[in-house]
């Protein structure tokens, strides 16, 4: 709906409106989540046609000057953000669309393990989920493996070792 009175609406039952919800008037200040032990694992795919990843990736540079000089802490002890190559929307895409952020979220939280990376698979033909990715390219491994990497950080080849495989890959 591009109606913004519905899209800014509330009332007695609803006090959030979808865009104060998705818009908050100070969208850097995550003290409260970060003072009671917080963390937060942003994931967007780079082909999101929905939301704009660079829009995301300006949101998280500016929370990285926000939290610089922070005595509690810094932005990358408490809020991490994952850009995950040619994924659409959610999932598809030329993309290994496949991961598991909500384990690194609970390793985070209650182990205090941030995540360095996050690997991610592919869903080519014959792969172990049963579903398939049909955006993706005939040459892929149906089950080719790659490290999310933490921005700023990027996936880069180590050059040894099948391509296919993220233990062959480092964030850098």
């Amino acid at each position: 709906d591009t109606d913004y009175p519905k899209l800014s609406a509330t009332n007695d039952v609803y006090t959030e409106s979808s865009m104060s919800f998705m818009m908050p008037p100070d969208e850097l200040n995550l003290d409260k989540l970060r003072n009671h032990g917080g963390k937060i694992i942003v994931v967007q795919g780079t082909a999101d046609g929905v939301f704009s990843v660079d829009d995301t990736q300006n949101w998280y540079d500016q929370l990285l000057q926000h939290y610089k000089n922070d005595a509690k802490g810094t932005a990358p002890e408490f809020a991490r953000f994952f850009r995950v190559p040619g994924m659409n929307h959610t999932r598809d895409g030329i993309a290994t669309d496949q991961f598991d952020a909500l384990t690194a979220l609970v390793n985070w939280v209650e182990y205090g393990q941030a995540p360095d990376k996050i690997i991610a698979t592919a869903r080519g033909a014959g792969n172990p989920s049963g579903q398939v990715n049909t955006e993706l390219p005939q040459d892929w491994a149906p089950d080719r493996t790659r490290p999310l990497c933490p921005y700023p950080l990027i996936a880069r080849y180590n050059g040894q070792g099948d391509s296919e495989k993220a233990e062959n890959f480092s964030c850098k």
